[in-house]
């Protein structure tokens, strides 16, 4: 009979002899790959975001736009003038005798600036005393022998010698005042210039010897718009300056006003008077003039250097929140001190970038950068602060018409301003 096998044992895989489990690292190796890694989590994370900033945002420096009083301001270019001025001249013909002044020579009201030959006129004159006291002899004469005898002469002589003394007495006069024509005197004070003539020459009557200027005070004469006709009022301030003595301010009033626009021009003439006790201002300078209209005109200012021009149109960079915003602007006159008049566009508080706009465009993410104190002026120009300011050392400046005497130092301060639309 067939042999019976004995049953097969079947293995269960719970009986499978598992693996040697591994052998455990040592407990110091674990920790320095620990450190590791942690070590470089903590690099890796600032790095990143500093990667994100750098990106992101741009640093920038900004300043709020302020109101100030100023003057209301034209420039003009004019020309400095004598006030008083004359070309002098003998008033007969004769050799000139004496020249008592040179060229560039200060005289004074009633000064003799140069002789003619008198000879002539002298021996005439002469002649007409002696005639005059001949004249006078015979009547008195005659009066000495009517006293005596009342009938002695007939009435009609005695008055004809009495005209004759008239006569005499006239001539004298006459020739007297001939005198003077052989004079030059000074008729006002001023200096004198461009003598043509010297001692020796032959000189008719009316012929120019010299110009005597009045120079101080002097006039400086220019035009305005017709535009400002209805500002410019007789005494309002000038300052003026020359090439001659560079940033020297030499100041005055306006003294005329033109009624009536230069049909040539359509522009209206403007003089004012300057004083010149040291004789810098000569006649003849062209001059740059500032005509003040007014002095208490409140403005809305903002830094030249904010200004981007494009063509036509000019623009800054307005910060709102964390971003920065391109805003269209007009512009009126610079001041000359950094900044220039918005005539449209902005509003007193909002905050312009100043410094860092090269890098931006349009909605770009930001991160002010400013001093101590334009912080100051960021908080009182901004009473709903948004945007994040960081304290850093700045060179950047702002205007500050009523300076916080004492600034406090802050970070992480923040402040916006509304756009201007």
């Amino acid at each position: 009979m067939f042999k019976q096998s004995a049953p097969k044992q079947i293995r269960s895989t719970w009986d499978i002899p598992l693996k040697s489990p591994p052998q455990h690292l040592p407990r110091t190796s674990l920790f320095a790959q620990s450190v590791v890694l942690l070590a470089s989590l903590f690099i890796f994370v600032p790095m990143a975001s500093l990667a994100v900033d750098k990106v992101d945002t741009t640093p920038v420096t900004v300043e709020a736009i302020r109101e100030a009083a100023l003057a209301d301001v034209v420039k003009e270019v004019g020309k400095i003038n004598a006030i008083d001025s004359a070309i002098l001249n003998f008033n007969a013909s004769e050799k000139i005798s004496a020249i008592h002044f040179s060229n560039g020579d200060n005289v004074t009201k009633g000064q003799v600036i140069a002789e003619q030959d008198n000879t002539k006129a002298k021996a005439d004159l002469d002649k007409a005393k002696s005639t005059l006291a001949l004249a006078k002899t015979k009547l008195e004469r005659i009066e000495d022998l009517l006293i005596k005898e009342p009938f002695a002469l007939a009435k009609q002589d005695v008055d004809e010698l009495r005209e004759n003394v008239n006569l005499a007495d006239a001539d004298v006069r006459q020739k007297q005042a001939t005198m003077k024509d052989y004079l030059i005197i000074a008729p006002f004070d001023g200096q004198l210039t461009s003598f043509s003539q010297s001692i020796g020459s032959q000189i008719g009557a009316g012929t120019a010897l010299v110009t005597l200027y009045s120079l101080h005070p002097v006039e400086v004469r220019y035009a305005i718009s017709q535009k400002d006709l209805g500002k410019a009022q007789k005494g309002q301030g000038v300052d003026v300056t020359v090439e001659a003595y560079g940033n020297k301010v030499f100041k005055g009033l306006v003294n005329y006003v033109a009624p009536a626009v230069d049909e040539s021009s359509g522009r209206v003439e403007i003089h004012a008077t300057l004083d010149n006790p040291e004789f810098k201002l000569a006649p003849g300078m062209f001059a740059n003039i500032k005509q003040f209209y007014s002095h208490d005109i409140k403005h809305l200012l903002v830094p030249q250097n904010s200004i981007i021009a494009n063509n036509d149109e000019r623009f800054v960079w307005l910060v709102r929140g964390d971003s920065a915003v391109k805003q269209v602007v007009k512009l009126a006159q610079n001041t000359n001190d950094g900044y220039a008049v918005v005539a449209e566009g902005l509003t007193e508080g909002d905050l312009v970038v100043k410094t860092g706009m090269q890098n931006l465009k349009a909605d770009s993410k930001i991160k002010v950068i400013q001093d101590k104190n334009t912080l100051e002026d960021i908080a009182s120009a901004s009473p709903n602060p948004k945007a994040s300011v960081d304290t850093e050392p700045s060179a950047s400046t702002s205007l500050n018409p009523n300076p916080n005497p004492n600034p406090d130092t802050s970070t992480n301060t923040s402040s916006s301003s509304g756009g201007a639309n």
